[in-house]
């Protein structure tokens, strides 16, 4: 009864340690750098054991990407509730939580610094391509958001648009940063507030026509 779940734990191990010494690589050298007979050397097994985990070097970069994604989502899961349905507070926290580090992890390091002439593999992942990153984010963030802020009563898409927005503006500093991380934070904090502003009032005024017409 045991034996598929412990097949499926060794894999998932496995495909950490992969993971593992291809984020080291990395780090260390370069994406360039990364081979699947060096993985397969620095992990103790056959080059076609790592072929057969992961699949192509893309797979490889995107699987890498998406696992660091998951780990800054679930710190920014973390800040969030920590302000219980304080909007602003939560998404302040959870913004200025994902610059700070960002800024000292050294795979993003690596991805960001990468020198010219090399083919900067894993940067359009960050910048680019909705997966796996931007799109993962926005979702992963608005189901946060939507769970913890229920007493906002938003326009259609307006949660939607504010939550997209904080994701892109907070990707486009950790990639490519513009002025300090406060100021940063402090434009996100600034959006953020005029937003839930915005919604608070259209939310007053519809309750004002509602009982202007009832009397």
């Amino acid at each position: 009864m045991g034996t598929p779940n412990f097949h499926a734990e060794v894999r998932t191990l496995l495909r950490d340690r992969l993971l593992d010494a291809a984020t080291d690589i990395t780090c260390a050298e370069g994406w360039d750098s990364v081979t699947m007979s060096r993985i397969a050397e620095r992990v103790g097994v056959s080059r076609q054991s790592v072929y057969k985990q992961i699949g192509s070097k893309d797979r490889l970069a995107e699987a890498v990407v998406t696992r660091e994604t998951d780990r800054f989502l679930a710190g920014v899961s973390d800040h969030l509730h920590a302000h219980g349905s304080d909007a602003e507070s939560g998404i302040t926290a959870a913004v200025e939580y994902t610059l700070r580090t960002g800024a000292d992890n050294p795979l993003i390091k690596a991805i960001v610094s990468a020198p010219q002439g090399t083919t900067d593999g894993l940067l359009p992942l960050l910048t680019a391509r909705p997966e796996p990153v931007l799109q993962r984010a926005v979702e992963a963030v608005l189901a946060d958001t939507r769970a913890l802020y229920t007493d906002i009563e938003p326009a259609p898409g307006e949660l939607d648009a504010l939550i997209d927005a904080v994701v892109r503006l907070t990707l486009s500093h950790l990639t490519q940063p513009h002025g300090s991380i406060e100021h940063a934070v402090d434009r996100i904090r600034w959006l953020t507030r005029r937003v839930l502003a915005a919604t608070h009032n259209t939310a007053s005024e519809a309750d004002s026509r509602t009982s202007t017409s009832e009397h």
